[in-house]
């Protein structure tokens, strides 16, 4: 029969990101779209727990800090539940970029 053997880990660091971290905010943008938003929900203004990926990843949006938003779990669900509400977010990133000059940035 066959032995099967484990392949240890590399003992040097991962060059990229696991696939969940590409996906996040980082925490400096985190703090920073929390901040712009006042820690408050940007479409009921309850306290905000999440940050929204206002244009999916799947579609090109990026993690930049024009792309999030504050967002409380009853928004945060509708917003990947109900087209109108993903719909408002996006008009949400369009606004986003021009108040941040997106132009410059790429």
């Amino acid at each position: 029969m066959f032995e099967v053997r484990a392949v240890p880990k590399p003992s040097y660091p991962r060059k990229t990101l696991k696939r969940k971290s590409r996906s996040e905010f980082s925490p400096k943008v985190r703090k920073l779209i929390l901040e712009r938003d006042n820690y408050q929900c940007v479409r009921c203004g309850r306290i905000a727990e999440h940050i929204h990926h206002c244009i999916y990843r799947s579609q090109m949006g990026g993690n930049q800090p024009w792309n999030g938003a504050s967002v409380c779990l009853i928004c945060h669900n509708l917003a990947h539940t109900k087209r109108e509400v993903r719909e408002w977010f996006e008009q949400f990133s369009e606004r986003l970029k021009q108040q941040y000059n997106v132009e410059e940035w790429e």
